[in-house]
């Protein structure tokens, strides 16, 4: 069975994460050229480019597919660097690209890696396009959480992304990284649960679901909670298989619920991708995903 530590630190990653491995963060590359005119051409450039990597990503399931969307996407935001949406969709397909592929394959741990911290930048350059205000707060105060109120509802999507990518690229930093970002994690996600509690089929609750259930005592865990937040997410959306896997794995262990752990990933196996067709590609990956868990399923309970 796992130690603790181990456990706190998978979850803590999950997060979906002296000090660990620092990193240069896309506001210190200086202000964007989100108050420059856009022209004509250039907006149709970038539309294009959009519509073009939409269609790749619908196809996301091929990996040459969803590269050829990231690919599509990040000279969509070379031809209008404001377009915070944009980095919205790059930020969650390479995101897609390091979980959803090269997790798989050990060969490919630096370059997974390396695709987390692109994802990463992707989203703080979007913050940056949509506030200017946060950037420079950033660059003064060095502190992200500090500048969370001020962020509205449009920057959800940026915001759940980088923190999605950080918590996983921690987790291949090393633990004492783990620990260094965990507040920032937990500030952002807070505040996607306040902004916009359904993102991404539950997104915020599925988190503190999560966090909850590894985190020990001491450091905020809290099984009722951690029960509460799988199960909104599950209510409102039961067709996204990512959280059934997670509720498994971190909340069954934990309370070594081995019946509970059998059952929902059983039952992601056993059920249609397809049954939220806007993440299939998603659910074909949580599948695998829970395969891999039940075959540990000795290691993991006494």
């Amino acid at each position: 069975m796992k130690t603790t530590m181990q456990v706190l630190g998978l979850a803590l990653a999950l997060m979906s994460t002296g000090c660990g491995g620092g990193r240069t963060t896309a506001f210190d590359e200086g202000t964007t050229s989100s108050d420059q005119p856009v022209t004509a051409d250039a907006q149709s450039r970038h539309d294009a480019l959009v519509a073009q990597g939409d269609a790749a990503f619908a196809n996301r399931g091929d990996e040459a597919q969803v590269r050829a969307a990231i690919d599509a996407y990040s000279q969509a935001v070379e031809a209008v660097p404001s377009a915070y949406e944009t980095y919205i969709r790059l930020a969650r397909a390479q995101y897609f690209l390091a979980n959803g592929h090269m997790e798989f394959n050990p060969e490919l741990d630096a370059e997974t890696t390396a695709m987390y911290q692109t994802a990463i930048t992707s989203a703080e350059r979007g913050i940056a396009a949509l506030s200017p205000q946060f950037a420079e707060q950033f660059r003064s105060t060095g502190q992200f959480a500090n500048g969370l109120p001020q962020l509205d509802n449009r920057a959800v999507g940026l915001i759940y992304w980088r923190s999605s990518a950080l918590g996983r690229w921690a987790r291949r930093d090393g633990f004492a990284t783990v620990l260094a970002y965990k507040d920032e994690i937990r500030a952002s996600m807070t505040r996607c649960l306040e902004l916009d509690r359904e993102y991404f089929f539950g997104g915020p609750d599925r988190y503190f679901g999560a966090f909850f259930a590894v985190a020990p005592s001491y450091a905020g865990g809290d099984l009722e909670r951690s029960r509460q937040h799988f199960d909104y997410s599950i209510s409102r959306f039961p067709g996204y298989f990512g959280t059934h896997v997670l509720y498994a794995v971190e909340y069954a262990v934990k309370t070594q619920d081995r019946a509970l752990f059998t059952r929902e990933l059983q039952w992601v196996i056993d059920n249609d991708p397809n049954m939220l067709p806007d993440v299939a590609p998603e659910n074909v990956v949580e599948q695998r995903k829970a395969r891999e868990a039940l075959a540990r399923a000795d290691e993991l309970f006494e």
